[in-house]
């Protein structure tokens, strides 16, 4: 277990977690302004090796802040070679691009999962527009049983994430969650049948309180995973159910990476790599 101290927060990352900044972001409709420019006149960015990523959402600036700037999820990939990826809560594909990013191999392989159908698509353009030809979008919710064809997802106001669950009721909600049935996922047999029997290298689970009923779905793929980082929901996941499910599938916690009232961010490794 690393003891070392939790990435320090920056300003977009603090005001985050202020009531008051949610309060006046929706009574100004700031998100919502920002985000009829952005879809008009999208930013395009690219990073320090040549991945190309765009902004067409508002609260997509906060994303890439957390990604990109503070690297959030950068510790699976320091000092060890990653071949493999599943991006699971893919939102509008940031961690993909980071993946990519970062491992700078044209024939890594990555699958990429979000239930919301327009991150899916969002997700699904910037692997297009990289030319990643090993890397696939799904569009799709993980963590029901396999007899379960369909299932219902929750699209948050004003805001591009969503859930399988309820709104985190810390913070002030800028208007309606609206109900939608979307296609399952098993990840399992998806994992197999994009990328055979390779071992996935790194598993990045960002899925806003579903994380245990995810994880308790997908033992078979767990077992064959080198490294997760995941985001834990304190509103409805405690972290130890995590530690609990992913350490039958022999993965250890590590260290926490940033944690403030709402979430956290926790990595976990395989002790010998497969």
């Amino acid at each position: 277990m690393t003891e070392s101290a939790p990435l320090k927060p920056t300003l977009m990352s603090r005001l985050q977690l202020r009531p008051e900044f949610h309060r006046a972001l929706k009574a100004l409709k700031i998100v919502e302004i920002a985000s009829k420019v952005l879809s008009m006149r999208p930013l395009r960015r690219t990073l320090p090796n040549g991945t190309r990523y765009r902004v067409r959402y508002g609260e997509s600036l906060l994303m890439a802040d957390e990604i990109f700037n503070r690297q959030v999820y950068r510790d699976p990939f320091e000092g060890r070679e990653v071949r493999t990826f599943v991006d699971l809560g893919s939102n509008v594909g940031y961690f993909t691009c980071y993946a990519m990013e970062r491992i700078q191999r044209a024939d890594a392989f990555g699958l990429s999962v979000d239930a919301n159908p327009r991150m899916a698509a969002e997700t699904a353009f910037h692997i297009e527009q990289n030319g990643w030809k090993n890397v696939l979008g799904v569009s799709g919710v993980v963590g029901y049983p396999l007899d379960v064809e369909q299932a219902p997802f929750f699209l948050n106001p004003s805001n591009i994430s969503g859930s399988a669950t309820v709104l985190n009721p810390n913070i002030p909600a800028k208007g309606a969650q609206q109900e939608i049935k979307v296609p399952t996922v098993d990840l399992n047999r998806a994992w197999r049948a994009h990328a055979g029997d390779r071992p996935v290298d790194v598993l990045k689970v960002d899925v806003e309180g579903f994380e245990v009923k995810v994880l308790d779905t997908i033992p078979e793929l767990l077992k064959r995973t080198n490294t997760v980082v995941l985001e834990w929901h304190k509103w409805i996941t405690p972290r130890e159910p995590v530690d609990e499910v992913l350490g039958r599938a022999g993965l250890r916690f590590n260290k926490i990476v940033t944690e403030d009232a709402h979430c956290g961010v926790a990595y976990y490794e395989r002790p010998s790599p497969l």
